[in-house]
């Protein structure tokens, strides 16, 4: 059943701390609903964003919380699960409630052209681009984005145009929907950026997800609208199996497909200095010819990334949605003036010819791509990369191997500490020492984060490179060496 809201509808959030939570609740705020919600704690930059919006949050969670609200619907975070004191209320009250997945879907995405960005990883980057790209190209997109572009003030915009670009996410929907939540959707164009195994924790295989990848290629309408990186081997299977090979818009990200209707046919990098790279690539399309592109993203990934969305503005344009034709110059200097989303080899520090980052990189084939990109840059530093497991996937073992074989590729490598899920059997969780034999002797492994930060210290020289790489806060130990810098 769809869902009805009128205007003015009273819209509680339930884990409104999330980055999805928090940037569909200001989503709701703009298109004129009343917004509050809950949450245990709240912390940047979800944190500030609600604040900035003057959403009220209630923490911590508590049955008392939603009693004297009497709100219209509740949304309930993915993360929730039954025996959650206030979830229990919750349902014990009666409310509607629903996910925000389902929310997106019926109130905003349904009578819009939706722009879905999938892959296993580069969804936040592609995603904020083409926002990025469609806003500088006088376009007035809606956009959801899963992490803090640097582009825009806040994670989501509500425009008045047609589009709507919202990252597509194949995790889990909600305690009561266990399908991904790309699937409510409701996908007119869609990116399939890349398919490899991941989610350990509710996934068994690459099949599984790639079933769920079917599901979503399906709902498109025009296959000529599924733009689909035939470079990449999980992608070239899934469309392949589909029948859908000559159907789709095919994007070789690598060059190496041939009769691709967009192409990277060559690039180039250097560093300009600390923290600033310059990738250009050649990119052949067939209504633009030979596009010149500069970025300062780094890595092939992120030109793959471009070609994706250079892909996709031209299904945009072909069905008609843009209010005018695109042009070389103007598309070339649209991607040039992209400056990323936060935690993507973000430089904190640079001091005594020493320079730290920090990186999201929360899959083995993400730490190979940024370190790989890195090296391409900055050839003669000596790199040192910190990795945290953290992520459901993370730790378990599955990944263990391939994440030894990506960090191997650093100088030095430093794991930190893997705190321990005591729902994962013992025999399925990772083990960071044998991680750090399996890497390689210049390898090792740390029971805490504060030992990680202080044997990486003492091997700091100047000339050094270091990389921290985590998908969660890493004890915030980045941060510490970057002032000890200063």
């Amino acid at each position: 059943m769809s869902i009805q809201l009128k205007q003015g509808a009273k819209i509680y959030f339930l884990g409104i701390g999330g980055t999805g939570m928090a940037s569909v609740a200001g989503l709701c705020q703009e298109a004129g609903f009343v917004v509050s919600g809950s949450d245990g704690a709240l912390y940047p930059p979800m944190s500030t964003m609600l604040a900035d919006l003057k959403i009220p949050v209630r923490t911590p969670y508590a049955p008392s919380n939603l009693s004297d609200l009497h709100p219209d619907l509740v949304v309930v975070a993915n993360a929730l699960s039954r025996g959650h004191p206030e979830l229990e209320a919750m349902l014990n009250s009666g409310l509607p409630y629903t996910s925000f997945p389902q929310l997106l879907g019926d109130v905003f995405l349904a009578e819009r052209t939706s722009c879905v960005v999938a892959g296993t990883h580069g969804k936040t980057t592609t995603t904020s681009l083409l926002s990025h790209v469609l806003f500088e190209l006088g376009e007035d997109p809606s956009f959801i984005i899963g992490g803090i572009p640097r582009n825009f003030p806040r994670s989501m915009r509500l425009g008045q145009s047609r589009l709507f670009v919202i990252e597509g996410d194949e995790y889990d929907t909600a305690f009561f929907d266990k399908g991904p939540k790309f699937l409510h959707y409701h996908p007119k164009h869609l990116i399939l950026n890349n398919l490899e195994y991941d989610h350990a924790d509710i996934y068994p295989n690459l099949e599984a997800i790639a079933a769920q990848f079917e599901h979503v290629v399906n709902l498109v309408p025009n296959k000529r609208q599924v733009i689909a990186n035939v470079d990449d081997p999980g992608i070239s299977g899934l469309i392949d199996r589909m029948g859908l090979h000559h159907e789709v818009m095919r994007v070789a990200t690598l060059g190496a497909s041939p009769g691709a209707d967009v192409s990277v046919k060559s690039y180039k990098a250097q560093a300009l200095d600390a923290g600033t790279q310059l990738w250009t690539a050649q990119i052949d399309t067939p209504k633009l010819g030979e596009l010149t592109i500069s970025t300062h993203l780094s890595g092939r990934h992120n030109l793959a990334n471009i070609a994706q969305v250079i892909a996709c503005l031209i299904s945009l344009e072909d069905s008609g949605e843009l209010k005018q034709r695109l042009a070389a110059p103007s598309l070339a200097a649209a991607i040039k003036s992209f400056q990323n989303v936060q935690r993507r080899l973000d430089l904190l520090a640079s001091r005594g010819g020493i320079d730290i980052y920090e990186d999201f990189a929360h899959h083995p084939t993400a730490v190979r791509l940024v370190i790989e990109g890195f090296r391409a840059a900055y050839p003669k530093k000596r790199l040192l990369v910190a990795f945290e497991p953290r992520s459901a996937s993370q730790r378990r073992n599955v990944f263990q191997q391939a994440f030894a074989a990506a960090l191997g590729l650093a100088d030095q490598v430093f794991i930190g500490e893997c705190v321990q899920d005591q729902r994962i059997p013992a025999s399925l969780r990772m083990n960071t020492e044998q991680l750090a034999q399996q890497a390689g002797p210049r390898a090792q492994s740390f029971a805490t984060n504060d030992a990680l930060l202080a044997g990486l210290k003492a091997k700091l020289t100047p000339g050094d490179a270091v990389i921290f790489m985590s998908s969660g806060s890493f004890s915030g130990v980045q941060h510490r060496l970057a002032k000890d810098l200063g």
